[in-house]
């Protein structure tokens, strides 16, 4: 989850409007990790995650200039939005979505788990990245802006160029299907009823 300061990104980006590129950089430093995640999470393979986030930089300092008041971010993952729909478009298979392991994530001092209790996190991971990996694009997307990159609804709706309440239900559908598909692994994931009992 990442937040952004408005006020500092409109400084940054009327001073990019005016040739400025150190500024812009500040921009790319600023959004480069969260817009290569939600890509990494959309395409599922490294090498198309960093072309798409790289082609969104590009586009945005092409295009900048024509950014009046929409904020820079909704803007910058819009443009990647769209080139992950071209992605799909073009007929590219998206590989599997990553594997924790491979993950840049440093231990903070964790203890950590025995290997039975790593074994059956790591095969819960793997089926929650397949079950998200099977929903619809336009399912995806608004489940991993929300709930991987953290973004609010109203930035979602802005991003995917959607209303509000089509967002919800996207991400209320998201989440039905994957709880669903992970319903179907009892030995992995309780059912909320269960805990009832």
């Amino acid at each position: 989850m990442f937040t952004s300061n408005s006020q500092d990104d409109r400084d940054l980006v009327g001073r990019a409007r005016r040739g400025d590129r150190e500024a812009f950089t500040q921009l790319i430093v600023q959004y480069q990790v969260p817009l290569y995640n939600m890509a990494l999470r959309m395409v599922g393979r490294p090498d198309d995650a960093a072309d798409i986030a790289q082609e969104a930089f590009l586009r945005a300092w092409e295009k900048i200039r024509t950014l009046r008041e929409a904020p820079f971010k909704s803007w910058l993952f819009q443009i990647a939005a769209n080139l992950c729909y071209d992605h799909f478009r073009r007929g590219r298979r998206y590989g599997a979505m990553p594997d924790e392991e491979t993950s840049n994530v440093i231990g903070l001092g964790i203890a950590t788990p025995d290997p039975q209790e790593q074994a059956e996190a790591s095969e819960r991971n793997r089926l929650v990245r397949e079950s998200i990996q099977a929903l619809e694009h336009d399912m995806r997307i608004a489940i991993v802006l929300r709930d991987v990159n953290g973004m609010a609804y109203d930035e979602i709706a802005s991003v995917l160029r959607v209303p509000l309440g089509t967002v919800k239900s996207r991400i209320a559908r998201a989440r039905a299907q994957v709880q669903e598909r992970l319903q179907q692994y009892p030995d992995f994931f309780l059912r909320e009823d269960a805990h009832a009992e």
